[in-house]
């Protein structure tokens, strides 16, 4: 068989698959985080999580959630009361609704790491499009601060 054949067919094989892969490294720099690195493979209506542990971590709770209309299936807490090893990897398999055009899957993990509270939320884009419209009203204040004003709630 042709090498270059070969080569267009896994080329050709690759872009048809649905599957994103996101990741959110552990920062660097600003606000102090937890130490877990959160990455994520994305098809229409799931997501395989990845979470490694960069510190030992004890009580520690990882929510997943939806934003813009995604909504998680089934219970969004994967773990309560945790405790983890410097380098333990864990992966979850969250399954969801995407909201219409595109959402946010939101990963949040907290806990104690090396004796301080610390807490990491990651998002990963669900979809296509532009993000719906929430309810409000865009100001800016006499400072030049633009603002969302909310309406009352029920």
């Amino acid at each position: 068989m042709n090498s270059k054949l070969v080569v267009l067919s896994v080329l050709v094989f690759a872009a048809c698959t649905t599957k994103v892969s996101a990741s959110s490294p552990v920062p660097v720099k600003g606000k102090p985080t937890a130490p877990v690195a959160v990455s994520a493979e994305l098809s229409p209506t799931s997501a395989r999580l990845v979470l490694r542990f960069e510190a030992d971590a004890e009580g520690v709770e990882v929510v997943a959630s939806g934003v813009d209309g995604l909504v998680v299936e089934g219970k969004g807490v994967l773990v309560q009361k945790g405790a983890f090893k410097r380098g333990e990897v864990r992966t979850f398999e969250v399954a969801f609704t995407p909201g219409a055009g595109r959402s946010q899957l939101a990963v949040s993990v907290s806990g104690t790491f090396n004796g301080a509270s610390r807490a990491r939320v990651a998002s990963f884009t669900v979809g296509t499009g532009p993000l719906p419209e929430s309810p409000g009203t865009v100001m800016t204040t006499d400072d030049g601060e633009r603002v969302k004003v909310m309406p009352e709630g029920d």
